[in-house]
């Protein structure tokens, strides 16, 4: 019995589902969400050439903050797809995007390709039969070379069109446009980097070699390109010295684009001789169904509909809001009306997704990958993660032209309710993005995959740590990402209906219709309106020069005015309120002399005080710490204040002025925080205790109690990344209530009021309320051992404070060697927020379901529901919820989920009794 899809199935509406495509493609051209990277390009860290970082070791690294089942090569068969679905694209444009993907048996592999607009007949051949035979006898003959050279060939002639094009008219093109580079002094470090930069101008505009034909000349061009684009000198002269201009920065791009039949060839041969499997090969083009080319809707339904079907009202005050503030309502009729009349196109990845659910040709047991050689859109990108776990190598985040599935017959059973289950999915997050906050304007994101992240970070000469810092800035970006889509949904809920918003958006001065001026953007200085942009980089607003150069602060991390400076950093850390963390900062602006928090915050402060001076800018600062002048204008500014005025920091300063008299490295402030930090306690400790080093202090539990009491001294509470987070119940805390436990500590340690020195102050309190003096150290690490930290509390008359803290008690009660449920695992772990550097421990793996997660973006969905979640229900609660594996449902009574995510929050409970 077969199945078949169909838009007439319950909840889908294929007028409304393109209708609501076509309206979010309005908006800020077609982005509708930031790129994001998925597996293979997030750890991406290969050479071009081959490295053994393909091997299962790299993509199997404990470090990963998921857990991917990659069996064998799987990284390598992944770069592979990729690889040869952008052979596949042999000619620019939509219609040649391919994906791929790839079956394996124990001596065999079968390959199917698929193409937006499929395949002609003679390409068949050259795929079925000729890469099909050469990969399989090189993965026999082992590196034969008359074997590579027929490859090499065979790739070249079939990508003749693209080089000759496209390609090589590029690079030409740049290299014309990048003329006086090749004036650079032979002294210059860059001359060996430019000297390889003139032999691939000699060979792309030398006639010597026409003789041999054009498949000579471009295999010269392509490998020397290919070699090019690995040399560090090469890549930094074009992009980042001071020879870099935008034409030496689109030289190095036609580089790279050039050399990229050459990472494929690289590619299919590392494959074929290291997958054994490979010495059988088979190839297969997915059959393209051209009725599948969809013709446009007959009674499209028009914009005013469209509106109606989201109830919001048709106006233009609702235009602004639904697609951007600059658009009209007649602006809006027009576009969306092209669009409208434009053919729906199915996208080479849902042609073998509707392959794969044919009648006999089940997908189960394909690598869950297709390779693509562009990124994915957002339509395909949203009806993958619904279908079910196949990943790509990422989604640009915007949407083109009209996307559909087909009404399709023959189906597996089973299939056509699976497709439009996901269908559903996707037209229910149209309908989410359209109701949602309009986000600030996004960046376009080049789709090629070229154009974006292979050229500038796949590339081996970016410096190994230079890849470090950029992994975890994508990783940061993408979680980032994910919060931020579910911070809309929360808004979204929360919010009254969006339809109350658009309606309720009256001027203030009457009817007026809401003109392009209304909307200017605020000055970044002055804050006046202005329409004005940064003369650089286009984007914040200043109103004038004089604004523009007077303070950019913030906007400097987005523009390239000028490089970057420790003062640019401190100043973003003090808009948010956080302690500085760069080293340099930190050295630089005198954080590493003081050990105490409460110092360090007191030096903060007084930097705030400079910052709220309209005279003083961040090149000021800047150029004050350079020169050895800072004390000094320090002293300047805080004097010219009324005395009265001047605030508390800036008395501490004079007390503290050493601390900028010289800088103090990581290394050296360690030592002294830890010499000082344990010295102010040590009178706590018992006579036998006080001159051993605290790692030596016995039992454990007296060591981990002498850190809290040291912490405590310094009016500090653990982070979540040190045990003692979890050891005293800061784990328990509902969010930002670290603090107030900590509180609770310094009472029962340090007596009743640390901080308040009129002593009858605390005798004003209401009875049940006062307290006796605080416990001694013995008494405080005996309780902790014991799991009688409670009782203890309420000896020293805590009780009523220590009921602020609901699980507390049930928490402390289990001595620190007992059981905890794991769900305050999952609280440190959501609360260090960095699955990269700390992934998930194996408890909160299996019970929360983070096994489940294939991508590092699902892993941060995962954490985005439970963070969403933990701010609403009880956790030992969600514990007994975790037991009896209903985490999916225990969710859904606090929120509205998707059941693309049902998947996700799956784990082996309630476990069978034998």
């Amino acid at each position: 019995m077969t199945d078949s899809f169909a838009w007439s199935c319950l909840g889908l509406n294929k007028h409304e589902f393109t209708a609501f495509g076509n309206l979010l493609a309005l908006r800020n051209g077609g982005q509708v969400e930031p790129a994001s990277l998925y597996e293979d390009d997030l750890y991406r860290n290969e050479s071009e050439n081959g490295s053994e970082n393909d091997s299962e070791t790299s993509i199997a690294d404990t470090n990963r903050p998921v857990q991917i089942s990659n069996v064998g090569h799987d990284g390598l068969k992944r770069k592979f797809l990729d690889c040869l679905a952008e052979f596949a694209s042999n000619k620019k444009g939509g219609k040649s995007v391919a994906c791929t993907a790839i079956r394996e048996a124990d001596e065999s592999v079968s390959i199917w390709i698929a193409r937006n607009e499929g395949f002609q007949s003679v390409e068949k051949g050259m795929f079925e039969e000729k890469l099909a035979s050469l990969l399989s006898e090189l993965s026999v003959t082992k590196e034969e070379q008359s074997l590579l050279n027929v490859l090499w060939d065979l790739m070249l002639e079939y990508q003749h069109d693209r080089l000759e094009e496209y390609y090589i008219p590029s690079l030409r093109s740049s290299l014309k446009d990048c003329n006086e580079l090749f004036n650079i002094s032979t002294s210059d470090r860059f001359s060996s980097a430019l000297s390889e930069v003139s032999d691939l101008r000699d060979i792309a505009f030398g006639v010597d070699e026409l003789d041999k034909g054009l498949l000579h000349r471009h295999g010269k061009l392509a490998k020397k390109a290919f070699d090019i684009r690995k040399m560090n000198t090469v890549q930094e002269l074009l992009q980042s010295s001071v020879h870099a201009t935008s034409k030496s920065r689109k030289l190095w791009e036609s580089i790279c684009f050039l050399g990229e039949v050459r990472v494929a060839f690289e590619k299919f041969k590392k494959t074929a001789l290291e997958m054994p499997n490979f010495s059988r090969v088979e190839i297969h083009l997915v059959p393209y169904n051209k009725a599948a080319a969809q013709s446009p809707l007959i009674k499209a339904i028009t914009l005013e509909q469209t509106f109606a079907l989201l109830r919001l009202p048709f106006k233009e005050s609702t235009v602004k809001v639904v697609v951007s503030q600059k658009w009209t309502l007649r602006k809006a009729e027009q576009e969306f009306a092209k669009r409208q009349k434009q053919k729906l196109n199915v996208h080479a990845e849902v042609q073998m997704v509707l392959f794969f659910s044919q009648e006999g040709q089940e997908g189960g047991d394909l690598l869950p990958y297709f390779g693509c050689s562009k990124y994915s859109c957002f339509m395909c990108s949203r009806f993958l993660r619904a279908h079910g776990k196949i990943q790509t190598r990422g989604c640009h985040g915007r949407l083109f032209k009209p996307w559909t599935v087909p009404d399709v017959v023959g189906l597996a059973n089973g299939s056509g309710e699976k497709l439009a289950k996901a269908m559903v999915q996707v037209q229910k997050g149209l309908k989410m993005e359209l109701k949602s906050v309009v986000p600030k304007e996004l960046r376009h994101v080049k789709t090629s995959v070229l154009g974006g992240q292979s050229v500038f970070t796949e590339n081996d000469s970016i410096e190994g740590s230079r890849k470090e810092v950029i992994k975890k800035m994508r990783l940061k970006a993408e979680r980032e990402r994910v919060a931020g889509q579910f911070r809309r949904l929360a808004l979204e809920e929360a919010a009254p209906r969006f339809e109350d918003l658009a309606v309720n958006q009256v001027p203030l001065n009457g009817d007026r219709e809401i003109e392009d001026s209304d909307y200017l953007d605020e000055c970044g200085v002055c804050t006046k309106q202005t329409s004005r942009k940064c003369s650089i980089c286009k984007k914040d607003a200043f109103c004038s020069t004089s604004c523009e150069e007077k303070r950019s602060d913030s906007h400097l991390f987005s523009c390239t005015k000028r490089p970057l400076t420790t003062a640019d950093y401190l100043w973003r850390d003090i808009t948010e309120d956080i302690m500085p963390e760069d080293e340099d900062v930190r050295k630089d602006f005198g954080f590493n002399q003081l050990t105490s928090f409460a110092d360090q915050s007191k030096l903060l402060g007084l930097y705030k005080g400079l910052w709220y001076s309209e005279n003083i800018t961040v090149d000021d600062i800047h150029k004050w710490q350079v020169e050895g002048s800072l004390i000094a204008h320090i002293k300047e500014y805080f004097y010219n204040i009324p005395e009265q005025d001047r605030g508390a920091y800036f008395p501490w300063f004079l007390n503290n002025i050493s601390i900028l008299e010289r800088s103090t490295t990581r290394e050296e402030a360690m030592e002294k925080l830890v010499s000082t930090f344990f010295d102010e306690s040590k009178s706590y400790l018992d006579e036998e205790d006080r001159q051993k080093d605290f790692r030596d202090l016995e039992p454990e539990a007296k060591r981990h109690a002498y850190c809290l009491l040291a912490a405590t001294l310094h009016a500090s509470t653990p982070n979540p990344t040190e045990i003692n987070w979890t050891n005293f119940g800061f784990c328990t805390c509902t969010l930002g209530g670290d603090g107030a436990l900590g509180g609770l500590y310094q009472k029962l340690l340090l007596g009743p009021e640390p901080f308040v020195s009129d002593l009858l102050d605390r005798y004003r309190r209401p009875p049940h309320l006062r307290m006796s003096e605080g416990a001694t150290f013995s008494e405080f690490w005996r309780a902790f051992e014991s799991g009688s930290l409670i009782q203890l509390m309420v000896d020293k008359g805590l009780k009523a404070y220590r009921s602020g803290f609901p699980y507390l008690e049930t928490y402390l009660s289990v001595p620190p060697s007992g059981p905890q449920p794991s769900v305050w695992d999952l609280k440190q772990f959501l609360a260090i927020n960095d699955p990269a550097e700390f992934p998930p421990i194996p408890a909160v793996e299996v019970d929360y379901g983070f096994m489940n997660c294939g991508t590092f973006t699902e892993t941060c969905i995962l954490m985005e529901i439970y963070t969403r979640l933990l701010l609403k229900a009880n956790p030992l609660e969600l514990h007994e919820a975790c037991l009896a594996g209903r985490l999916f449902e225990f969710a859904g009574r606090f929120d509205a989920m998707d059941e693309a995510h049902k998947g996700l929050m799956r784990n082996p409970y309630p476990l069978k009794r034998e």
